[in-house]
């Protein structure tokens, strides 16, 4: 065994892929044994929990030694691509379409080549680096989890939200508002008194949901083909589904879980069409041997505008999972899920797959694609940047700013800042989550209030939580030094050298230099209305207490990432972050340097930004009374906190004509409820069920016309057998005259 991983490293990570696995497995097969065992067995346990702690730690201790082993390979360090890709990849047929071998008999004579769909891995300096966060992050979330979801170990459980959800509904546009409680459809009614909603603990289901979810995570990285890249990213969208929903019980997250479900499929149509594409023009859907024809351009087995259509269908399913406009609106939603569950889904895991494909598939995009692809993310880094400013809910403002962040990771990729972008996804991926758990410890410490403006001076009762989350706070606003400083800085390099190269596209600077702004000022703003000041509610304050450790301890490792983790020699110079020089080594030859000259400029431009915007918010913020009105908005606010209408387009352009539809063909199929059964002999022809029954009714007339026949006298069978007899005979006289 050690020969073999000594002899083809690779195979660490297969290993390290295959645990979460293997712990889901364990996890399936003891939560069927215990249901069948019966209810004296089925109180929730955390030796399941444990296990999967226990696997993940595995990966992530396999993730970096597999790194280091490769970094440190001699044929990486000769850049011996053959002895490299020997060690480090490798790929088996799974389904072979024509001939394997001429030679064995009754093999089918095809005069085309046999065309295989293989499942295989390929690791290179993006793969490792992302694999290696992945697993440390999704460690030390499962380990936060451990004491944020210790409730689940009850046997039973109230649930006061889904109370309180299902008597506040009100008539509405299907996502309207500010206010996250569902609306009613119309016709629908709620219940008539409280329910006091209990149920039973599901601690262990809960993390067999992240095993599952890592395993999907860590397939899509590692595969080197895209139909197993498509594998893991449905997986990751079922994962989601699942953990989203978490609470099916309240509305707001089975619809939450729904959408996000839904508005993804849409995302995946597009890259299922990519993937047909590249079968049909390659006879091959492995990424590195596609790209390789692209060397030179467009290869001739494949049309212009076809490529432009393929490159366009991979991106709109790197749209849906990274929630880039106009697909961006069911992340915000995914927020009904455990707060454990928004840090994997925002920092580790399902957000990154779409930056990560863009990036794993940069050949494959035409120029016209790449300028979409920056314009896609501009206006998404600043829509969704405006939105979070008014967000009062401390979870809807760290969901506004992912969405903002993969914009910029979208934009720099999209004016060529290939490096930057994936730096800005790994800088990212530890800061987010640091903001995550460390919101999810305000949430667990104040008893699961989520709503800024009851909070204030907690930064008395919760010192570790308030002194990381600051660190999160100073690292995404882009203060130098820190991990975000350095990938944001080149981030806006990137686009300041585009932009100098083509005057005309000069919006793809200003919008991400004011972003960087807005976002210091509403990161600002939730850190001041959390942690300092006097308390807004005397209730909240006095019952908040620090988390246990337990929780505690992931914070201050992932401050210290979100420190440090770019950090490189010097560390004042942003292009000298080591992550990036690494990420540079795995650039694909298509992409030219991004950058130059003007780095010292759009360096200045940004922390002027930042420092503008941190400062309005201290100004307006620390230590005040001043917090987010709870009044009727007006004006622009009302625009922003109806998330610039987005939900209310949906709502009339797609989900009130499918209703409509649906009500309609639901008319047409049955009659309506309440109407009496019609008699026998009616045939009810205004209905399509009226139609089918028509054919029973039928059926049943005939059976009872025929019943009278049988009158069980045998001298009338003999007449009828004797007539037929006669009929027949005179029939066959005729023909044969």
């Amino acid at each position: 065994m050690l020969d073999t991983l000594t002899a083809i490293p690779g195979r660490l990570y297969v290993v390290a892929t295959l645990l979460p696995l293997a712990a889901f497995a364990l996890l399936l097969l003891a939560g069927t044994v215990r249901a069948l065992a019966g209810p004296p067995y089925r109180r929730p346990g955390r030796g399941g929990a444990y296990l999967v702690l226990a696997a993940m730690a595995a990966s992530a201790a396999l993730g970096v030694t597999g790194l280091v082993t490769f970094l440190n390979d001699p044929a990486h360090l000769t850049h011996e691509e053959t002895a490299l890709s020997a060690r480090w990849s490798e790929r088996v047929d799974w389904v072979r379409v024509g001939r394997i071998d001429p030679t064995i008999p009754g093999s089918p004579a095809l005069s085309t080549p046999a065309l295989a769909l293989e499942l295989g891995y390929r690791i290179d300096h993006l793969t490792a680096l992302l694999f290696a966060m992945i697993t440390v992050v999704g460690t030390l979330i499962v380990l936060f989890s451990l004491g944020y979801m210790a409730g689940e170990t009850e046997p039973t459980v109230e649930d006061h939200e889904v109370d309180r959800q299902a008597h506040a509904r009100r008539p509405a546009a299907l996502g309207g508002g500010h206010d996250t409680t569902p609306p009613l459809f119309e016709g629908e009614r709620p219940p008539p008194h409280p329910t006091h909603f209990h149920r039973r603990g599901r601690f262990g289901r809960f993390f067999l949901y992240l095993a599952l979810f890592a395993f999907s995570m860590l397939n899509l990285v590692i595969a080197d083909n895209l139909l197993q890249i498509f594998v893991g990213w449905e997986l990751v969208g079922v994962c989601s589904f699942f953990l989203i929903g978490f609470n099916y019980e309240r509305p707001s997250a089975a619809r939450a879980a729904t959408k996000a479900f839904l508005m993804n499929r849409v995302g995946d149509a597009g890259f299922l069409v990519a993937i047909l594409i590249a079968w049909s023009a390659f006879g091959t859907l492995n990424v590195r041997d596609i790209a390789s024809t692209f060397a030179g351009g467009p290869p001739p087995m494949l049309s212009y505008p076809l490529w432009i259509v393929m490159g366009v269908g991979l991106f709109l399913g790197c749209v849906g999972k990274s929630a880039q406009m106009p697909l961006h609106t069911w992340l915000p939603d995914a927020m009904e899920g455990p707060t454990p569950v928004s840090a994997l889904i925002h920092a580790a895991t399902m957000v990154a797959a779409g930056v990560y494909l863009v990036g794993r598939c940069y050949a494959l995009f035409a120029p016209e694609v790449l300028l979409g692809i920056a314009y896609t993310g501009a206006v998404t880094l600043f829509v969704a940047a405006t939105i979070a400013l008014v967000q009062t809910d401390i979870k809807r403002v760290l969901a506004f700013s992912t969405v903002s962040q993969l914009g910029y990771m979208m934009l720099a990729l999209g004016v060529g800042g290939w490096v930057a972008g994936l730096l800005h996804l790994l800088t990212h991926a530890f800061f987010k989550a640091l903001l995550f758990l460390g919101a999810g410890s305000v949430i667990h410490g104040c008893h699961h209030e989520q709503d800024l403006r009851r909070m204030g001076g907690l930064a008395a009762k919760m010192r570790v939580t308030a002194a990381t989350m600051l660190v999160g706070v100073l690292a995404i606003a882009g203060t130098p030094l820190l991990s975000g400083w350095y990938s944001k800085d080149q981030v806006l390099n990137a686009a300041l050298a585009f932009a100098h190269d083509r005057p005309e596209h000069l919006a793809l600077f200003v919008l991400p230099l004011v972003t960087a702004g807005l976002t210091a000022f509403y990161m600002a703003r939730l850190w001041f209305l959390a942690f300092t000041g006097t308390p807004r509610d005397r209730h909240v304050f006095d019952h908040a207490a620090e988390s246990p450790p337990v929780m505690t301890l992931p914070l201050v490792v992932l401050a210290a990432f979100s420190v440090g983790v770019a950090w490189g020699w010097p560390p004042w110079d942003a292009d000298a972050s080591y992550l990036g020089k690494l990420l540079h080594e795995s650039r694909p030859s298509t992409v030219a340097d991004a950058g130059g000259g003007n780095h010292l400029l759009a360096g200045g431009l940004a922390l002027l930004a930042a420092a503008s915007g941190f400062g309005f918010a201290a100004l307006r913020y620390w230590k005040r009374e001043t917090v987010p009105s709870a009044g009727p908005p007006s004006g622009a606010r009302r625009f922003l906190l109806h998330k610039w209408y987005f939900d209310e387009l949906y709502d009339r352009v797609f989900v009130r004509p499918a209703v409509t539809v649906s009500r309609l063909a639901g008319a047409f199929d049955k009659r309506p409820t309440g109407d009496a059964e019609p008699a026998r002999s009616r045939v009810d022809g205004g209905t399509l069920d009226g139609w089918l029954n028509a054919v029973g009714q039928g059926a049943a007339a005939a059976g009872r016309s025929l019943r009278r026949v049988q009158t069980g006298r045998l001298r009338g069978y003999v007449l009828v057998l004797a007539l037929t007899a006669v009929a027949m005979l005179g029939i066959l006289t005729a023909l044969a005259g």
